[in-house]
C-alpha cells in the first residue's frame, strides 16, 4: 500500500513539475520568449531553451513563421515503440492544459503510416477583458486601444524522419 502511495505522489509530482515548467514557457509567450530563450545555436533561427521540461529529451526554440519552443519526449527507430508513449504524454498534456482552461482538438496526421497518431491541438479562448492603460501620459480621446495578442497554443504530434530514420513524438509552443 505504502508503494502504491509514494508512486502515486511521485506521478503526480511529475506531472506537477511538467506543468509548472510548459506553463512557465506559455507565459513568456507574450514577450517572445525574451526571459527564457538562450544563447542562439548554430544554423541561424534557433536559440537555446532556459527551462527543462520534465520528460523531454532535448528542446529550442525555433523561428519559422513565428517563434516557438519545440521539445522532444521520444525518440525511436521502431514504429511500434511510439503508441505507449504518445499516449503517455497525450495524457499528461491534456491533464496539465485541461486544468488551465485550454481545450484540445484532434486532426490528421499527414506523415505516411502515422494515421493512428493524430495532431494534438490546445487553444484557449481569449477573455474579453478591457486592455488597461499603462501608467504615463492618458490616451487621446477617441484612440483605439491594441487589442492583447491571443493566448499562446500548444501542438503534439508524431513525426517520421527520413533522413535519420526515427519516429520523434514532440511538443510545441506557440507564440500565439
Amino acid at each position: 500500500m505504502l508503494l502504491v502511495m509514494v508512486g502515486r505522489f511521485a506521478a503526480y509530482s511529475q506531472n506537477d513539475d511538467f506543468c509548472k515548467a510548459v506553463m512557465a514557457i506559455a507565459n513568456d509567450a507574450p514577450n517572445s520568449f525574451r526571459n527564457i530563450k538562450g544563447a542562439p545555436l548554430k544554423g541561424g533561427g534557433m536559440w537555446q531553451c532556459g527551462i527543462k521540461v520534465p520528460g523531454t529529451i532535448a528542446s529550442r526554440f525555433v523561428y519559422v513563421t513565428g517563434l516557438c519552443y519545440e521539445g522532444a519526449f521520444f525518440q525511436t527507430k521502431n514504429k511500434n515503440e511510439v503508441k505507449g508513449a504518445y499516449e503517455k504524454y497525450k495524457g499528461i498534456l491534456a491533464d496539465c492544459l485541461s486544468a488551465k482552461g485550454y481545450t484540445m482538438t484532434a486532426v490528421d496526421n499527414f506523415y505516411p503510416g502515422l494515421g493512428d497518431y493524430k495532431k494534438l491541438i490546445f487553444m484557449r479562448e481569449e477573455k474579453e477583458e478591457p486592455v488597461k492603460p499603462k501608467s504615463g501620459p492618458k490616451a487621446k480621446p477617441g484612440a483605439k486601444s491594441v487589442p492583447p495578442l491571443p493566448p499562446a497554443h500548444f501542438a503534439m504530434e508524431v513525426n517520421y524522419s527520413k533522413e535519420v530514420g526515427k519516429y520523434t513524438i514532440g511538443m510545441f509552443i506557440f507564440e500565439h
